[in-house]
């Protein structure tokens, strides 16, 4: 629920001496404002979107306020909330603006959680040296008995630095540092989190033992606590050292109960994790499962863009694919491994450019320095050089073997590539993987381009295809135009009930595009036709069936009237 600026109000005599008017606009006092941020700041790791939506309420309201301590605890929330959505440019950008207010307010504590933050996300685009020295000039300004809490989350973030570069014994200090000032503070979260931070530097230098006690332990605190993502994350960890000690069924329980925690909560990011190592189970036991839990996998990387994971799976696929003699899979994984790496690579210099430009522009803001200038423009042109390699390199995707698979009027996937796409579902072994897929035709495109020439069907046909685009957003699958006014849209995981939505959207959506043309001195509005089928992968002896059953269904759809949605359900 998103919070308006003039529902911070409490009611009767209270009322009357907490809040103050601008206009019409009734305003919190400060000290009621601060207790509204404390409680966003809550729910800000858990319901991040939400959090963001409400922060920047209050943070308007601060500023008429002329309420500075509020104003840099709403932008630390907001920068809190953005990290939660790995928006790290906007992390950075909204820490940077608290921590200006927080020195400006000398208030110690805020400086260094903000600085934290700060380092936190100079750490996550693998700029070290810049989060090491954030995290150290935080530790500056603390003092430790009071901000023993703070304290310790620094030091674990220093041993994450020391563990990403591989030095495990400087990151055991850091973590053992922390956990005893976490002890110190009797914040059990933290605790428990060290202690997994502790269990996987053990696990990285095989002692399987200590990693296992330490894994234990946190595992045994989290349970106590409301953090389903850390918990299945050790569940997780412990379920591999269970399967390096060959305890395949404990390993098995662990990954299955990680799995459905973090399916029940969403979180798409570890679950992929989970089902790669499920996957690496499987392997050697059934190889449908070993595919159908890495094309989850993909699926999940796909939708939130975890390239990184992307990447890995690609090239176990590769791998798998070479040891079973099947050479041409084996080649396609690979190139897309190969591209997944290269799109990793550029988006990685990207956001460390973006992350450069913005404490620039911070740190000289109103100066007018010739060489501060000259550095600024030779990062833009960077950032605009890797924002036009980025493009290439997804052009590129979509050019296996030097061949084209895309429509260069829509710039959807054309014939080929929905074709190629659903042979890589079907070859993946995805046989209770729920799917839809619909044939899309304009209605009598052909009386639209006598009308009004070719060149404005052409434009007609773009608004088409962007439209169907905006309500394929976000879904599992592919859209693409198969020839003339025809499209097709292949849906995966998603129900009966979706897909029927989904159909009737995409329908309702173009004729409110009121693209008009006459016929006979009528006028009309373009409109579509669709023709579904829905079921599930095993229902299907191949997908030129579905192709075959979406087909008749749209003659029907076409042959009843034009304009309307006709669906099989299998």
């Amino acid at each position: 629920m998103l919070f308006k600026l003039s529902e911070y109000k409490i009611s009767g005599r209270q009322a009357d001496e907490n809040v103050k008017y601008k206009g019409d606009v009734m305003l919190s006092q400060p000290n009621t404002l601060m207790m509204v941020i404390l409680e966003i700041r809550k729910t800000a790791l858990k319901y991040p979107e939400e959090a963001f939506e409400r922060a920047s309420g209050t943070y308007e309201e601060a500023c008429i306020l002329q309420a500075r301590e509020e104003e840099a605890a709403s932008l630390y929330v907001m920068a809190v909330a953005c990290r939660s959505m790995t928006r790290l440019e906007s992390c950075f950008d909204y820490a940077y603006d608290a921590y200006q207010i927080y020195d400006e307010l000398e208030d110690l504590e805020g400086v260094a959680t903000a600085l934290n933050l700060i380092g936190v996300a100079y750490f996550y685009n693998a700029m070290y040296e810049q989060s090491m020295e954030n995290f150290l000039k935080a530790m500056r300004v603390l003092s430790l008995p009071k901000d023993a809490e703070l304290m310790s989350r620094i030091y674990n973030n220093i041993g994450e630095i020391y563990r990403k570069i591989g030095n495990t014994e400087e990151a055991l200090i850091a973590y053992l540092k922390a956990l005893d000032l976490s002890q110190q503070s009797e914040v059990l979260m933290n605790s428990a989190v060290i202690m997994g931070n502790i269990g996987q530097v053990y696990f990285q230098q095989g002692d399987l033992k200590a990693s296992y006690n330490y894994y234990q332990e946190s595992y045994e605190m989290l349970l106590r606590l409301d953090n389903v993502a850390s918990l299945a994350e050790v569940e997780n960890k412990i379920g591999k050292i269970y399967y390096l000690q060959k305890d395949l069924d404990l390993a098995k329980q662990f990954y299955v109960q990680s799995l459905s925690r973090l399916e029940t909560i969403g979180n798409k990011y570890y679950a992929i994790d989970v089902l790669v190592d499920l996957a690496e189970y499987e392997v050697q036991f059934n190889e449908q499962l070993f595919l159908q839990y890495l094309n989850k996998a993909i699926n999940y990387a796909e939708t939130i863009q975890a390239r990184e994971k992307s990447s890995h799976i690609f090239k176990k696929l590769s791998d798998f694919y070479e040891s079973k003699g099947n050479h041409d899979l084996a080649l396609d994984y690979y190139k897309k491994f190969h591209q997944m790496e290269q799109m990793v690579g550029s988006t990685a210099i990207s956001q460390r450019l973006e992350i450069i430009k913005l404490e620039l522009n911070k740190l000289y803001a109103g100066e007018e320095i010739e060489e501060i200038e000259n550095m600024y423009n030779q990062l833009e042109n960077e950032i605009a050089a890797q924002k036009k390699m980025m493009e290439e390199l997804q052009k590129t995707n979509l050019h296996l073997s030097g061949e084209v698979f895309y429509d260069d009027l829509t710039q959807l996937p054309n014939r080929k590539y929905v074709t190629k796409y659903l042979k890589d579902v079907w070859d993946l072994g995805s046989e209770d993987l729920q799917v839809a897929l619909c044939m899309i035709d304009i209605d009598h495109f052909k009386r639209y381009n006598d009308f009004h020439g070719h060149m404005e069907g052409d434009h007609c046909l773009q608004q088409v295809a962007d439209c169907m685009k905006s309500v394929m957003d976000g879904r599992e699958g592919i859209l693409g135009r198969f020839g003339g006014e025809e499209f097709v849209c292949f849906l995966k995981d998603i129900s009966r009930e979706e897909f029927a939505q989904f159909a009737e959207t995409l329908r309702d959506k173009i004729e409110k595009l009121s693209l008009l043309y006459c016929w006979e001195q009528h006028s009309f509005h373009v409109t579509i036709s669709v023709g579904g089928v829905h079921g599930i992968c095993s229902q299907f002896k191949d997908k030129a069936q579905m192709y075959s059953i979406a087909d008749e269904e749209l003659y029907r759809a076409k042959s009843t009237g034009r304009n309307n949605v006709k669906i099989i359900f299998k």
